[in-house]
Formats: C-alpha cells, structure tokens, sequence
C-alpha cells in the first residue's frame, strides 16, 4: 500500500535531510534566509545564476540554496511591484505603469528583450530590493534560526 505524502510533509521532509547532512540549524536557517532573499531579486531569470554563485563563492549548501530560491520564487512576481514603487518613491522617478501581465509577457519574449525594453523598471525595482534586502535577510534569518533550533525530528 503507498503511502500518500502531503506538500507540508515533504517540506518537512526535505528540512529534515537537509539537516543529517550535517547543516546545523543556524547555517540551514542562514542559507535558507539568504536563497530566499535573493529569490526575490526583481529580475526574472537571475536568481538560480545568482543563487550558484553565491553558495559556491561562500562555500554553503547548494541544494538548500536552490530548494530556498524555488520554493520562493513565486513571491519575486508579487514583490516586484512594492520594490518599484518603493524604488520610484526614493529615486522620484516617473515611470509609465506596468501591469503584472505585461511584465510576464514581456519576458516571455525573451531576456535580453526584456531587459532592454523593462530596464529602467528594473533598475528602479532594483534600488527598492537593495533598500529591503537585508532587513528582509534578517527577519527570516532570526524567525527560520528560532523554528530550526527548537525542531526535533520525529
């Protein structure tokens, strides 16, 4: 008879493998926190590139970088908006507004096109994701350090 495992259950799952390949839960709460952090830097197909780079650069975990950035990714379309504004807000850049369906279909198009075309809302957005990144970092670093620390495996 299979056994029917839930999504919750696997996340678990993979926290808990993560953790006998001898991450202690500080460094698994430190490369979680970071792969999420850059998972939602606002350019659209950087973060697995960025992600590598980092975790080879700085010797971490590869796969719980990666598990961090994918599991996160979908939060790099919603947050790409309040980056912008907050952005356009510092800067006092005037921007023509973009909705989330021509900011899909434009990279869809292609990355190089949407770079070209989108580079202005990407720098801007950009400057936003640097104003928030690292209270971002610390917030989940501290709050996924404290869930680790206290978790037993059952």
């Amino acid at each position: 008879m299979m056994k029917v495992v839930n999504f919750k259950d696997k996340i678990v799952l993979s926290f808990y493998k993560l953790l006998k390949q001898g991450l202690s839960p500080v460094k698994l709460a430190l490369v979680i926190a970071l792969g999420m952090t850059l998972s939602v830097f606002p350019v659209l197909g950087t973060t697995t590139l960025i992600c590598t780079s980092v975790a080879l650069l700085f010797h971490l975990n590869l796969p719980a970088i990666q598990f961090a950035n994918y599991a996160a990714f979908p939060l790099q379309i919603i947050l790409f908006f309040p980056f912008l504004k907050l952005g356009k807000s510092v800067s006092q850049v005037s921007l023509a507004p973009l909705s989330k369906v021509q900011l899909v279909a434009t990279f869809e198009e292609g990355f190089f096109y949407a770079i070209d075309e989108l580079s202005q809302y990407l720098i801007i957005s950009c400057l936003g994701w640097v104003l928030v990144s690292l209270p971002i970092f610390i917030i989940l670093f501290f709050c996924l350090w404290v869930i680790l620390k206290n978790y037993r495996p059952i």
